[in-house]
């Protein structure tokens, strides 16, 4: 409480008005109660935002570094089937070791992909191999950032799904998250083609 509502309070009680500088007085300690919870809620919005924040930044680092990957991983593609040949790789025992690198890649692919949706370090965060890392978040709603329902939200290596609502619950978030990317990826070889 401050001094001046602290001398009024002494003043009325003076001239015996106890009940007005009790209710004086609890009237100032809810006000600087309101005041500190406010400014509570105020740090836990600005956390809140920093995570959003932090979130978004933290995707766009791993899809650059699963563009990276993917550049690498096409130029040993490359090497590998013979398109490239390196020009000091040209022994028996060079081919044999590309090969058995070209196995175990696809054995640590498929491993990858049929561990289906894994769990992050972070609570509520599950991520996915499906040519490229996909993010399943939790987010409660907030649309002055976007999240316009409490539910879970799918980030792509793509643009396309760079935050998108996907369903209330984990379980059928899963399932529609699984069948958003089969569609994306289905989109993205006919693109190719």
């Amino acid at each position: 409480m401050g001094t001046e509502i602290e001398a009024t309070a002494q003043w009325l009680e003076q001239h015996t008005a106890d009940g007005a500088a009790i209710v004086l007085r609890r009237v100032a300690r809810q006000r600087a109660e309101a005041r500190e919870r406010l400014t509570v809620a105020v740090m836990c919005m600005r956390r809140y935002r920093l995570a959003w924040c932090s979130a978004r930044r933290r995707a766009r680092a791993r899809t650059a570094e699963a563009a990276r990957l993917n550049r690498q991983l096409n130029e040993l593609h490359t090497q590998w089937h013979g398109k490239e040949e390196p020009s000091n790789s040209r022994t028996p025992d060079d081919a044999r070791e590309r090969a058995l690198m070209r196995i175990d890649l696809a054995r640590f692919q498929n491993l990858v992909e049929r561990a289906g949706w894994m769990p992050d370090a972070e609570p509520r965060r599950l991520w996915r191999w499906r040519n490229g890392w996909w993010e399943l978040a939790y987010r409660k709603k907030n649309p002055k950032d976007g999240y316009h329902d409490s539910g879970w939200y799918l980030w792509g290596p793509t643009e396309s799904y760079f935050g998108e609502w996907v369903a209330p619950l984990k379980a059928d978030a899963t399932v529609e998250a699984d069948r958003l990317i089969t569609k994306d990826l289905a989109a993205v070889a006919e693109e190719q083609r």
